[in-house]
Parts: structure tokens; sequence; C-alpha cells
């Protein structure tokens, strides 16, 4: 499956909570999917506030992320 985010190209927490959340999106683990949400939705504030990512980069990837959750 095609995402629209690759882990690979963001710095090390974030990529393993992508990874881990595609992980799960994938074997259908919805109670696992809204644990990693927690931590997108944290780590990409802290991804923000370190100027890795814009605010708007921020909001789009937590609508996508939580896309797939709805999905």
């Amino acid at each position: 499956m095609e995402y629209k985010y690759n882990p690979e190209d963001y710095e090390e927490v974030l990529c393993e909570y992508m990874t881990a959340f595609y992980r799960a999106y994938e074997e259908k683990n919805r109670a696992f999917m809204i644990s990693e949400m927690e931590h997108l939705f944290s780590e990409t504030k802290y991804a923000m506030k370190e100027g890795d990512i814009t605010s708007a980069d921020r909001e789009e990837m937590l609508m996508y992320f939580g896309g797939l959750l709805d999905a």
C-alpha cells in the first residue's frame, strides 16, 4: 500500500510512530491506531516547535492520519 507520508522522511521518533500507525492500520487494529494517533499528535507538535515541519504540515498530517483512523 502507498501512503502519503513516508516515515523515513522524518526524524527518528516521528518515523517510529508513523511506522507503528501504518502497521496497526494494515492489521486493522483500531485500538493500537488510536494509541499511535496520540503519539503522532504529541510528536508532530514537538516537530513543529523544533522547526522540522510547519503548522500547516502538522494539520495536514493529523487530518491524514485521522482519516485513516476513521476509514
